[in-house]
């Protein structure tokens, strides 16, 4: 099976900006932000997306999301954050391995 671009950068095949890495989940910059400082967690342990991710696994993202969430945006000067996940074709997800995008907002 070919490796998908997050596997791709886990093993340093091509190039990201690490934010964040640890024996579960990496975090890198998304290279099409939203928003300044748009991030991806992703679980190094593969699976396709929230339909067939371990539980265990989907808690350590999720912690680990909302973790880095409140790290980055206070970082960053954010007032806000999203946690965003696509689910399949239909909901938009493009690359099919379970990631948690964490988009900083800013102002009001």
């Amino acid at each position: 099976m070919e490796k998908d671009t997050f596997q791709r950068i886990i093993d340093r095949e091509i190039p990201a900006t690490i934010i964040y890495e640890d024996d579960d989940v990496i975090a890198f910059l998304d290279i099409h932000p939203r928003n300044k400082g748009h991030f991806l967690v992703v679980p190094k342990e593969f699976s396709e997306n929230l339909y067939d991710i371990e539980d265990e696994q989907f808690d350590i993202l999720l912690k680990t999301a909302r973790s880095l969430a409140l790290a980055q945006t206070k970082k960053l000067h954010a007032t806000g954050f999203k946690l965003e996940v696509n689910n399949g074709t239909s909901a938009g997800q493009e690359i099919f391995r379970t990631h948690i995008h964490v988009i900083p907002y800013y102002g009001d």
